[in-house]
């Protein structure tokens, strides 16, 4: 797909997808109507960049909104943007329905990066929402932009439009998911089912959200893991239906948890049947309101959507975003290589600490067990964060970081950064390897051929699509040997170590095969 350069453009034109009979690239088709009057004001304005273009747009609609609001006319004041020189005054002479409709073109590629983002979130959805599904949730959420917009501050020197409305799309995109599958989902589950199929992200933000402070949080997941290590469903049961545990049950998980605190010198007391039965239940609260509660309709978003933003709202904009990634990159090359090995598997290959740990056993004496990994993740973790916040201090020192609370608001996109940044090391890795296999070119040389015969031969397509199986099984398979290999030999580790992980190994090449095929498609 063809970028979009300059402001005519980004102010005129619409996202297609095509209809059901086309190939689903998505192209550029232009509004003539705003392409005459986007031309007319940029031949007023030849200096003014596309956020200047974005703002005037913006304060249109404000300015048309309050009027509306208050029963008051407008008067043909003009619309100014602080910061730029007085001939950039222009008057109020743009209607509110072009200038609505002018914002709409123009926030188009931040919806879909949004839908981008969200068909890699909901990977397990992709059956029911492809990723021109989730471009038109992505339009519905944008329009109109007036009130997607209603709380963006055009004062703030960090922020720009763009990149604000990215992260409210994403938000909202997320909360309609939610409300029409995960409800969906909620209702297939029993109280103890459920916390079967919640994983432990999932239960601390649910165990958060109920109040559950950070003292008692490590207890109530503690709790948990040891529930889901004794409980396990019958086989004609089912994970899906499962009933509470009884009193041997919990007297069980109450001595597992007992064990535990002792091996990891947790400051807390031990606990009775009683309590574990109590603080399950909480836990059962908790993943209902979570799984329940996470989406909000358009209405509530705006009305509970807090317009003094945090320090990381007012960062997480493309450019600053940008700058951040470039910060952590260079963090994570200063921490010891052991910190960057636990990392890599951790946020790049999704390994849990326990694999992790059976992992580096053998070459590394002090992670043995669950907790000296989980111990060293959150050690790395503190480091970066610490140092990121100084960073960014010294690049934005007009943005404070008040309190704690403050610092931890960035802990979740911080995370989404290393996660980025160790999954393109690996990636980078799966490049160099899959560069020296001719099955690779080989069977980018078939996707090109099947995708130029269209659906004009079906014949010769079944012939390749058959050899591109074929191809497509030989390549991972080769991959996957190699990717083991390279990483056991970079990371020093034992041979064979990885065999263990071979699914998760398999189902992020996967992914990068993915990538690299749909990259190659759109030439």
């Amino acid at each position: 797909m063809k970028k979009r350069e300059d402001i005519i453009e980004k102010f005129s034109t619409f996202l297609s997808f095509g209809n059901s009979s086309s190939d689903l690239n998505p192209i550029w088709q232009t509004d003539p109507d705003l392409e005459r009057c986007i031309k007319s004001l940029v031949e007023s304005e030849p200096d003014a960049n596309e956020e200047f273009w974005a703002q005037y747009f913006l304060k249109v609609l404000r300015k048309a909104s309050t009027e509306e609001n208050t029963g008051t006319k407008g008067n043909g004041d003009a619309v100014n943007i602080d910061g730029l020189s007085a001939s950039t005054r222009l008057p109020f002479t743009t209607s509110s329905f072009i200038a609505g409709r002018h914002m709409s073109a123009y926030l188009q590629e931040a919806c879909l990066w949004a839908s981008q983002k969200a068909y890699q979130r909901f990977k397990y959805l992709r059956h029911k929402y492809p990723l021109e599904e989730y471009f038109q949730i992505a339009n519905a959420a944008a329009n109109p932009p007036g009130k997607l917009l209603k709380n963006f501050n055009v004062e703030y020197p960090l922020t720009n439009i763009e990149g604000y409305a990215k992260t409210a799309i994403i938000r909202l995109i997320s909360n309609t998911i939610y409300q029409h599958d995960i409800e969906a989902k909620r209702g297939k589950f029993s109280d103890y089912g459920l916390l079967k199929d919640l994983n432990a992200k999932e239960l601390r933000e649910a165990l958060l959200s109920k109040g559950i402070n950070h003292k008692k949080l490590n207890s109530y997941c503690l709790v948990w893991r040891c529930l889901d290590k004794i409980y396990q469903p019958t086989r004609s049961q089912g994970s899906r239906s499962l009933e509470p545990p009884n009193q041997q049950h919990l007297q069980e998980i109450a001595h597992c948890y007992n064990q535990q605190i002792n091996k990891l010198d947790f400051p807390t007391a031990p606990v009775s049947s009683e309590k574990v039965q109590f603080m399950l239940s909480t836990c059962v609260r908790a993943a209902r309101d979570y799984r329940t509660k996470r989406f909000l309709s358009l209405e509530e978003y705006d009305n509970i959507f807090d317009p003094t933003l945090t320090p990381w709202d007012n960062l997480i904009q493309e450019e600053a975003w940008k700058q951040v990634n470039s910060i952590i990159s260079n963090l994570f090359a200063s921490i010891p290589e052991t910190g960057q090995i636990i990392l890599k598997l951790w946020q790049g290959l999704s390994l849990t600490q326990t694999e992790i740990a059976t992992i580096l056993r053998a070459t590394y004496p002090d992670l043995q067990k669950q907790y000296q990994v989980a111990r060293q993740l959150s050690r790395y973790n503190q480091s970066i964060l610490k140092d990121l916040v100084k960073e960014l201090k010294k690049v934005h020192p007009d943005v404070c970081f008040h309190n704690e609370k403050d610092i931890e608001n960035i802990k979740d996109a911080m995370n989404e950064c290393i996660r980025s940044h160790c999954q393109k090391l690996l990636y980078s890795t799966l490049d160099r390897i899959g560069e020296k296999s001719p099955e690779q070119d080989k069977l980018l040389a078939v996707f090109h051929e099947i995708q130029i015969l269209g659906q004009q031969n079906y014949q010769q397509i079944s012939i390749f699509l058959s050899e591109a199986s074929s191809l497509l099984s030989q390549v991972k398979q080769n991959l996957i040997i190699s990717f083991k290999n390279e990483l056991e030999k970079n990371m020093n580790l034992e041979q064979n170590s990885l065999e263990i992980v071979n699914q998760k190994i398999s189902e992020f090449i996967e992914e990068w095969l993915k990538s690299k095929l749909y990259f190659a498609k759109q030439g």
